[in-house]
């Protein structure tokens, strides 16, 4: 049932502010002292105001004033609505676990047996509950009969996730309520399912554990790597199996190779005489009749990802194959459109009409910019709002870039410093100036190749706050970092075509303009594999090879391999992990997280009433004065 509780209930203390407005009431009363008056003959012209309708009135202002006050101390005591059961009535929660390392046939049929004789066994006028979890909870019973709660238990069985302790007491301690009571935790006690100190239960609930125990033993596949000449399967062991597996790597569903192998304890490396193709889902997978079944099965996408769409913008009056657009052209797909973009050169009007760069999620990965002219009032809002939107923006300070246009771009929000060009007597090089950025590392040992190019003409650049990421010889920053909302933009003190250096014909002109876009592009990139934990629960049930949305891309879920290993804690170490009582309260205050002010947000709606009241006292006031 519903029960109000106060967040801060020593605000409530507030409310003996309101006998300050009877106390003033009472000392501020008039007292007319009596005069002898010769003749009432000159009084019987004057209005005579009827004391009674303003003795009324009076009571009626004080009233105001008192309920003000109340208001506003209950609104600083912040109630809340808690759902829960009567602070009177304790119960017992039965937890349990249904992670995949409780999901051997040994495991299941104990955990459904110590969860029945949890229920049986709960003390007399106790409620009982079922919560299930791993990691994410579920209430399996409301508190109710025990007949209820061994029913459910019927239902519980082990899924494919991992184990997550925190999850399970929290949700256990908010259907305890208020009452508290007990919470029976059925597991195997796995060490991969917290930290220690950092178990969540409300004080005064006393918490008991049901282990188990765990499988004789448990092999599981970890991880598939290629590598030169063949592939590397990763596997782990723990306790007893069988003397001899097999393991067989397989790509589509058509096996590739089978080895006969007895794995080593703890981490083992198994290698396939075999080169795994270009595209596909390879799959390794091994005999285990002790373990767990879910872990004997490990994918990887061998599909090559999708190349990110990159838009070269140059200027009306220019032929888009021509100089600096036909050097990045070149660049970015070297051969047949293979690589990990896909370049597209277009004119600057025709940004007008890409209504994709307002979308999200649409489809262009990044834009370098090489042109201004003709790009319209329309194509500059829509390039504005593709990069605070989040897209990635290359300037490239060739001759088709006009300051003025360029500096207003983002309508006052950012200056982009690039000024008119500069022809230098002698050429000067490049140098890279931040290290640790992820261009400059991803160059390597070719960001010291950055240096034999020359420049003969650059652009002066005017950094602000943007980071210098490169400079040019005699100091001038060349390649500059800016942020607009939630975008990236990168801006390059120099045109890319031959007239302006030699820097497209250096061995460092095309690892600099992958990492550069690789960079812009970071955050386009679809997901390829993820754990079962990270999809939806109703999406994904079973590892394996999902398709996403659009139809075409397929992304391999697997089990999380922390899960694989059945290492179990002590009952003393659980319990150290959950924390005393007074660990507990310094940790989430008086009552759990999940239950603080987890109804409608009541101090509003007495803030809200209390300023009603102060208008109508203000109103009536001013009509008795």
């Amino acid at each position: 049932m519903f029960g109000v509780s106060f967040l801060v209930p020593a605000f409530l203390v507030g409310g003996l502010a309101a006998l300050v407005p009877v106390v003033l009431h009472l000392r501020r009363r008039e007292r007319l002292p009596r005069l002898p008056f010769s003749d009432v003959r000159f009084l019987r012209g004057a209005p005579v105001e009827q004391a009674r309708r303003r003795r009324l009135r009076e009571w009626l202002l004080l009233a105001l004033r008192m309920l003000a006050l109340l208001l506003l101390a209950l609104a600083f005591a912040r109630p809340f609505l808690s759902d829960t059961v009567s602070s009177s009535q304790t119960a017992t929660v039965v937890l349990v676990d249904t992670s995949f390392s409780m999901s051997t046939p040994p495991q299941v049929a104990r955990a459904r047996a110590l969860s029945l004789e949890a229920i049986e066994t709960a003390p007399d006028g106790h409620l009982v509950g079922v919560v299930a979890f791993d990691e994410e909870a579920r209430v399996v019973a409301e508190l109710g009969t025990r007949a209820a709660a061994g029913a459910a238990v019927e239902s519980v069985v082990p899924g494919v996730r991992g184990t997550r302790y925190a999850t399970g007491l929290m949700a256990a301690s908010t259907l305890l309520g208020a009452g508290g009571g007990r919470i029976v935790v059925v597991t195997d006690l796995q060490s991969g399912g917290w930290d220690a100190g950092q178990g969540h239960v409300s004080p005064g609930v006393d918490v008991a554990v049901s282990d188990v125990g765990t499988p004789a033993g448990n092999l599981a596949v970890l991880s598939i790597e290629p590598v030169p000449g063949a592939t590397v399967a990763v596997l782990f062991r723990s306790g007893a199996v069988a003397d001899e597996v097999t393991a067989e790597l397989a790509v589509d569903g058509e096996v590739l190779a089978a080895l006969a192998l007895t794995p080593a304890l703890g981490r083992a490396e198994v290698q396939f005489p075999v080169v795994l193709p270009d595209a596909g889902v390879a799959t390794v997978s091994v005999t285990d009749g002790v373990g767990y079944e879910v872990d004997d099965r490990r994918y990887r996408l061998l599909d090559p990802p999708d190349p990110a769409l990159v838009l070269l913008v140059a200027d009306d009056d220019a032929s888009p194959d021509e100089d600096a657009v036909f050097y990045l052209q070149r660049a970015l797909a070297p051969g047949d459109g293979f690589g990990s973009f896909l370049p597209q050169a277009v004119r600057a009007d025709a940004l007008a009409t890409r209504t994709e760069l307002n979308q999200p999620d649409g489809e262009i990965g990044a834009i370098v910019l090489t042109g201004l002219r003709g790009l319209g009032r329309r194509g500059r809002e829509r390039l504005a709002g593709y990069v605070r939107g989040g897209g990635g923006l290359l300037v490239v300070g060739g001759d088709g870039l006009e300051p003025a246009l360029l500096n207003d771009l983002f309508e006052g929000d950012l200056d982009l410093g690039l000024g008119e060009p500069v022809t230098h007597a002698a050429p000067v090089a490049l140098v890279s100036q931040a290290p640790r950025h992820p261009i400059v590392r991803g160059l390597g040992s070719v960001a010291g190749a950055l240096g034999e190019a020359r420049f003969r003409r650059t652009r002066p650049l005017v950094a602000g706050s943007g980071l210098v990421l490169a400079r040019f010889g005699d100091g001038g920053p060349a390649l500059v970092e800016h942020t607009v909302g939630a975008g990236r933009i990168l801006v390059f003190g120099a045109g890319l075509g031959g007239e302006w250096s030699d820097f497209p014909r250096r061995v460092a002109f095309v690892p600099f303009l992958h990492e550069t876009l690789r960079y812009l592009t970071s955050g386009e990139s679809s997901p390829r594999a993820s754990t079962v934990g990270d999809q939806p629960a109703d999406a994904v049930s079973q590892p394996g090879v999902i398709t996403r949305v659009d139809g075409q891309r397929r992304v391999v879920v697997n089990v999380d391999p922390r899960e694989s290993d059945p290492s179990a804690l002590t009952a003393e170490q659980f319990a150290a992990a959950i924390g005393t009582p007074s660990q507990v309260v310094e940790r989430q205050g008086p009552d759990p997280p999940s239950t603080r002010e987890s109804g409608p947000r009541l101090w509003r709606a007495l803030l809200v009433l209390m300023l009603l009241v102060l208008v109508a006292e203000g109103l009536l006031a001013r009509r008795m004065a």
